[in-house]
């Protein structure tokens, strides 16, 4: 399934990477979650997360390595029932010069952190940095 442009805007999202990321196949564009945080970077017995969205805005979010890249600012719902993206704030320091971004939820793995979860986004840091910010503008069709 393509990316639909009325709902998301052109390049708006981007999509996962890694294995088990595909949004074409029926398993695809879902918000998985892992038992370790091994298992959350290695992308293995991953199953569907269940959560609250208020345990999600502002998880710290990081790569493969460990780096932070940013935290979950919000999560872009479609046809009022499943979850389109997770919106990223990446970036910069103390809020100056970050940008939101847009991640299909196959992008990320929430893993056991505590009493939160944390996240693994497998994406390179030129990946991030190269991607267009969110519009929720262009995300959000107007009633």
């Amino acid at each position: 399934m393509a990316q639909d442009a009325s709902v998301i805007g052109k390049d708006t999202v981007l999509p996962g990477t890694g294995p088990g990321t595909s949004t074409e196949n029926p398993g695809g564009g879902r918000l998985m979650q892992a038992d370790s945080a091994e298992d959350a970077v290695k992308r293995r017995g991953l199953k569907p997360a269940t959560v609250l969205a208020s345990h999600l805005i502002g998880v710290e979010v990081r790569n493969p390595a460990g780096d932070s890249v940013g935290k979950i600012d919000d999560l872009l719902l479609a046809d009022g029932n499943r979850v389109r993206a997770v919106v990223i704030d990446v970036g910069g320091f103390l809020g100056i010069g970050s940008k939101r971004i847009a991640v299909g939820p196959e992008a990320v793995v929430l893993r056991p952190g505590g009493d939160r979860y944390s996240a693994i986004l497998q994406m390179s840091k030129d990946t991030l940095s190269a991607a267009q910010a969110f519009d929720p503008a262009k995300a959000i069709p107007s009633r």
